[in-house]
């Protein structure tokens, strides 16, 4: 009973306040049933929305390399095809350069065209090139200030 004494007892109100609370809260928690209904719902929808997309996701990366890679092995196979014919044309031109300046065809394209090996050397003087003046005056607007 000495525990009981010490507690202090709270003392009931002595008038009690009128209960407007059940029309008001009547009506909040139907809102709120209805919201978490509407919200449940779309919960499913969301999962099985994320399940599809986390199992896709993957399947889309894999799709979306491997595709990458097979353009990589077309690229590659057109670069290689494009490099053996430069190198088979590039032989090509280097046989007919060599065909071209042979000693032998030349010496017949000189005969044809009545060329022969000069009997008498002449020397020829030629001018050296004239030498411009002296810039002078300012280089941007030099045709507007010189001497």
């Amino acid at each position: 009973m000495i525990a009981y004494k010490a507690i202090p007892q709270r003392k009931p109100d002595p008038k009690p306040q009128p209960q407007h609370r059940t029309y008001v809260r009547a009506r909040e928690a139907a809102h709120r049933r209805a919201r978490r209904t509407r919200a449940h719902g779309y919960a499913l929808m969301l999962r099985i929305v994320t399940v599809v997309g986390v199992v896709l996701l993957p399947v889309m990366i894999y799709v979306l390399l491997m595709g990458n890679l097979t353009a990589l092995n077309y690229t590659l196979a057109r670069d290689t095809q494009l490099k053996s014919d430069l190198q088979a044309e590039t032989t090509r031109l280097d046989d007919r350069i060599a065909q071209l300046e042979s000693r032998e065809r030349l010496a017949d394209v000189a005969n044809r065209l009545h060329l022969h090996d000069p009997t008498a050397y002449a020397i020829v003087d030629v001018p050296r090139p004239a030498v411009a003046p002296p810039a002078n005056g300012i280089a941007f607007l030099g045709a507007f200030f010189h001497r």
